[in-house]
């Protein structure tokens, strides 16, 4: 029996040396030897190992709430300064439709004033048109008073015969025409 379970032992030993490519021996002793690592990563340094990791997990946690907290005051900050933005698009459009309005009452008033001096001028114009007809009116005839009053004295002062008397009138019509 002490042979089978030799004969086992170098069977197992030629399967993991042919698996592994080394001996039952060399694993056992890396084996111990992770185990002898472990005990002393465990007695000297794995309460200064958790410690290093729950500091790092707490700061992790404090940089996530940290972001989580600076994304909500960006959610509220972007909506205030939306907020803003369409008041101040409100206001605009407020002061552009007050601006179209007084520019439309500027406009009426400007036109008004215009025709009310077009008015002006035209009464104006017509009144010295007017004028200026009674006054040729007036000239003609007293240059018609003197013409006749000429004439008389030039009959007057000469018997003349009719065709004199004709070529008179025409010679003064002539000359007052070129006065």
């Amino acid at each position: 029996m002490f042979l089978g379970i030799q004969e086992m032992v170098e069977g197992v030993s030629r399967v993991v040396e042919n698996a592994l490519g080394s001996s039952l021996l060399d694993v056992a002793i890396q084996v111990g030897a992770t185990l002898f690592l472990v005990i002393i990563v465990k007695f000297f340094f794995w309460s200064k190992i958790t410690d290093f990791l729950r500091k790092r997990s707490e700061l992790m946690e404090e940089e996530f709430a940290s972001a989580k907290q600076a994304n909500v005051e960006a959610k509220t900050l972007h909506e205030k300064t939306n907020e803003e933005y369409q008041n101040l698009k409100d206001k605009s459009k407020g002061y552009l439709k007050k601006a179209k309005i007084r520019g439309e009452e500027e406009r009426t008033i400007i036109v008004s004033k215009a025709r009310d001096e077009a008015k002006g001028l035209i009464t104006q114009a017509e009144q010295e048109i007017t004028l200026e007809k009674q006054k040729a009116k007036a000239d003609i005839q007293k240059e018609a008073i003197n013409l006749a009053t000429l004439m008389a004295s030039k009959i007057i002062e000469e018997e003349l015969d009719d065709k004199k008397y004709q070529d008179l009138v025409v010679k003064n019509l002539e000359s007052s025409e070129k006065v």
